[in-house]
Parts: C-alpha cells; sequence; structure tokens
C-alpha cells in the first residue's frame, strides 16, 4: 500500500478497481522484471555453461596450440641432450679403455722378473756394457758419442733401478 499512499501523497487519485489492484500490478511488473534480467544473465551465460564464448575459443585454441609446441620444443631439446650424453658416454668409454691399457702395459713392466731388455735403447745398453767392462764415463762419453753428463745420468738410472 505504500505505492497507493505515494500517489495520495503526490495528490493523484485513482479509481477505486484501480487502488486495490495496484499492489498486484506492481507485483506482476516485479516479477516481470526479475525473468526478464534472468533470461537476459542466461542468454549471456549460455556460452560459459558449454564452456566458453567464441572469443574464449579463438584464445583456447592459441593456448592448446603454444602448449603442444611447447610439448614438441620439450621433447627436441631432450633428444638433443640424450645424443649429446651418449657421444660424451661413448668418449668416456673409450678413454676409460685406453687408460686400462696403458695401466695393464705399466703393470708388465713393472712385474719383478720381467725383462725391461726390449724396453732399454741401444744407446744405453751400449753405455751399460762398457761400465760393466770398467770403462770410465769420460771414454763411454767418447766411444758412444753422448755427452759425459748423459753418461752419467744413464748410470745413475741404472743403479736406482737395480737398488
Amino acid at each position: 500500500m505504500d505505492a497507493l499512499g505515494t500517489c495520495l501523497a503526490a495528490g493523484i487519485t485513482l479509481p477505486e478497481p484501480w487502488r486495490n489492484a495496484l499492489p498486484l500490478v506492481l507485483l506482476v511488473i516485479f516479477f516481470a522484471w526479475v525473468l526478464w534480467v534472468g533470461r537476459l544473465r542466461a542468454k549471456g551465460a549460455k556460452p560459459r555453461e558449454k564452456g566458453v564464448s567464441s572469443a574464449d575459443l579463438s584464445g583456447r585454441d592459441r593456448l592448446q596450440k603454444a602448449m603442444e609446441e611447447l610439448q614438441i620444443n620439450v621433447m627436441e631439446f631432450g633428444r638433443d641432450i640424450e645424443a649429446r650424453l651418449d657421444t660424451k658416454i661413448r668418449t668416456l668409454e673409450q678413454l676409460i679403455a685406453d687408460a686400462d691399457e696403458r695401466i695393464r702395459q705399466l703393470k708388465e713392466l713393472e712385474r719383478p722378473g720381467a725383462s725391461n731388455a726390449e724396453s732399454v735403447p741401444a744407446l744405453h745398453k751400449e753405455i751399460y756394457r762398457l761400465a760393466d767392462e770398467g770403462v770410465d764415463n769420460i771414454e763411454i762419453s767418447r766411444r758412444t758419442g753422448a755427452p759425459p753428463g748423459e753418461v752419467e745420468l744413464i748410470l745413475g738410472l741404472r743403479k736406482t733401478r737395480e737398488g
């Protein structure tokens, strides 16, 4: 009855049937307005209920393509890293095999009783032979053509090997 009171306060007089129907008419108008606003909202919300609007679909497609490209790039990067690691592993395996061979050779030379005669150069053999015969260092140097310091060094190394 507030609307009726407002009409009366404004000096508007309504016929008697209208005065009784005014609240009912206002109620009907209010419900019509609520339904109308609800429909507008529902129309705007329909694409969102299905997923996304058409503008959002293009954004979603772009995002999906970007994710697929990222996935491809990550896979290619992984393959590249794997290939590099495989190459490094093969190189390391070869280096280990070379080191093992050198260790084997060193152990063979290190064995007691192993003949080092093959590994001694001819000059050293000649110097050793002359020294065993009692020839002095200066004469060994003159006969072999090796400098006297080298003769002393070779003979000194022989003593440390034998000692």
